[in-house]
């Protein structure tokens, strides 16, 4: 009994130093990249913020897609074929900007930049870094992005909860700063991938939370003469109190003209803007390839085509 115990005990020691050294492993690597790479947490600081670029003068049409890839380690499956298929699939709908979610694992990252620039105009690509194991949150452009800013929820699932994985990867909202071609100006991009529910009740407020703390990241971070849409997978349906939480906090527009349950994309109102959907369809999670059904996804994208035009 005696050795089982020592057997146990030296078990358990071993278990908690490598525990240790992963943690102290990790604040060393926070202390010197502060959970972020290229990518700014202070939006106060935005150069374009302060000096805030002219309004469009032009009417201007955005082709924009959200996609939740489910790029994650373990259930996850068959990654490397589905990221290929995912560019593949894109390249038709020709899409100038796409708000991905779950892009976790690095090489997934890597060959989807490197299939969508095959296969699409995506050629700008950013990460946006947090927590233990990133956002998740991934943008793709086919024009410049000028400038790249994070929240991370302070509202989160607890981390010790590994097997749900939202407390590990420090969720949050990305904005993209994007310039158009010919001189035309800029809009702003914002992506997010908010709580999921795993059944838990609990976890609707703090969903709820979240979506207060986007709608203000929305309003104070956004250049306000510019064009500025929202897109990602929220994890709440239009109806819900968490959804209009950030749809009234934020002022949003609906810039899809189907109904959704969990992904969304929205446009700020703005006095000097109009904007008019001129086509809205659905990624399909699984589609036809080779004949035979290919799972993209584990839930549906959504792709819209918008029209921005300047009013006064």
């Amino acid at each position: 009994m005696r050795t089982v115990m020592l057997r146990v005990a030296g078990t358990a020691g071993f278990v908690l130093l490598v525990l240790v050294v992963l943690a102290l492993g990790y604040v060393g690597w926070a202390v010197t990249h502060n959970g972020y790479v290229g990518v700014g947490t202070n939006f106060t600081e935005s150069p374009l913020r302060k000096n805030p670029p002219p309004r469009l003068t032009a009417p201007v049409t955005l082709k924009m897609v959200t996609f939740n890839i489910q790029a994650t380690w373990i259930v996850g499956t068959n990654r490397p074929a589905r990221m290929r298929a995912i560019a593949e699939y894109l390249g038709p709908l020709d899409p100038d900007i796409v708000g991905f979610q779950e892009v976790f694992v690095p090489a997934d990252r890597e060959l989807l930049i490197s299939e969508l620039k095959k296969h699409t105009r995506l050629q700008y690509n950013q990460y946006y870094p947090s927590g233990y194991i990133g956002s998740g949150v991934f943008i793709s452009s086919a024009f410049p992005i000028k400038e790249l800013w994070f929240h991370r929820y302070q509202a989160i699932a607890p981390a010790y909860k590994f097997w749900e994985g939202d407390g590990l990867a420090g969720k949050g909202i990305g904005l993209a700063r994007i310039e158009l071609p010919g001189g035309a100006g800029f809009f702003d991009f914002f992506d997010t991938h908010a709580q999921a529910g795993y059944g838990n009740a609990a976890y609707k407020d703090v969903r709820k939370k979240e979506m207060a703390e986007a709608a203000d990241f929305i309003n104070s971070a956004r250049c306000g003469t510019i064009p500025a849409f929202m897109a990602g997978d929220l994890n709440c349906r239009p109806t819900t109190p968490e959804h209009i939480t950030l749809v009234q906090g934020a002022d949003l527009a609906r810039m899809l003209t189907m109904d959704t349950s969990l992904d969304h994309i929205y446009a700020a109102r703005d006095p000097h803007y109009q904007f008019e959907v001129l086509e809205s369809r659905e990624i399909p999670a699984i589609i036809q390839k080779d004949g035979k059904p290919f799972e993209l996804s584990d839930h549906n994208g959504y792709f819209t085509v918008v029209r921005v035009t300047p009013v006064n």
